[in-house]
């Protein structure tokens, strides 16, 4: 029990320092500020009298739909840009040797780079949710709590994101990494469309069952972005919130692991 405490006390540690470090690049406070310029938005739904204008939808479902939107797409700005530069810096050769001449193992270090560059997102996602739902309570007058259980997926989703990632990064330490990623979340919103695809019955070949096989390991963004939108009561859609959510995490748990040992091999200078 002492040694878990011991490990979590070391990843603990680390992870600040890493958070430290992320929250000093200034293109995250860049995107931040474009994120609250596109957030204030939302405000527009509500001075706009002729209801065709946002199709028929009542004000507070457009303000919601326009912080969704914006803060979805600017989390994975920050997520990918942000972290991509704080592990160029932080696990440069000279900081690695500075590290590994101190009694943490391996893993400490790369479950430590996670968790701080997590930290940092969640500092992003906070005030960004924090904006939306003070439009909604300024033109509403009542608390609309049900913006933070839907919003509370894009956490989820950032956690995946920094885990691709630092698991790209593990491969290729460069800025390729945050290609690769931005790469497999597009392919994880076509997953849906790619199914359909290979499950067709006219072409049930060999290649299209690999295929579909494939396609099930792949993150799937689009059902995430559904629990999202379903809890916000934007569209109504049907979607395996528990099936989706567990095939998330353990994404996350299997690229850790992969992470921490690729780190081994990464840390031969």
């Amino acid at each position: 029990m002492f040694k878990w405490l011991k490990d979590i006390r070391f990843v603990v540690l680390i992870s600040r320092d890493v958070a430290r470090a992320a929250l000093r690049e200034r293109m995250m406070y860049g995107f931040l500020l474009l994120a609250f310029l596109f957030i204030l938005m939302a405000n527009v739904p509500f001075s706009v009298d002729d209801p065709k204008v946002f199709q028929g939808q009542s004000p507070v479902v457009s303000a919601v739909q326009i912080g969704f939107v914006s803060i979805n797409i600017f989390t994975i700005l920050i997520t990918v840009f942000v972290s991509i530069s704080t592990l160029q810096n932080y696990l440069s050769r000279q900081r690695l040797v500075l590290l590994l001449s101190k009694p943490v193992k391996r893993w400490h270090i790369i479950e430590g780079v996670m968790l701080g560059l997590f930290e940092m997102v969640f500092l992003n996602w906070f005030p960004m949710t924090s904006g939306i739902w003070l439009v909604i309570i300024s033109q509403t007058r009542s608390l609309e709590l049900y913006v933070w259980s839907g919003m509370s997926v894009t956490l989820l989703m950032s956690l995946l994101y920094v885990s691709l990632v630092v698991f790209f990064y593990m491969l290729i330490p460069n800025a390729v990494a945050g290609v690769l990623t931005i790469f497999l979340l597009i392919a994880g919103f076509g997953v849906p469309f790619a199914r359909e695809l290979f499950t067709d019955s006219s072409r049930h070949t060999f290649f299209s069952k690999i295929m579909s096989m494939a396609l099930e390991t792949l993150p799937k963004i689009n059902e995430l972005w559904g629990i999202s939108m379903a809890r916000l009561g934007l569209f109504r859609l049907e979607v395996s919130i528990y099936a989706v959510i567990a095939q998330t995490f353990a994404i996350i748990f299997i690229l850790n692991l992969i992470s921490c040992r690729k780190f081994r091999g990464f840390c031969r200078f």
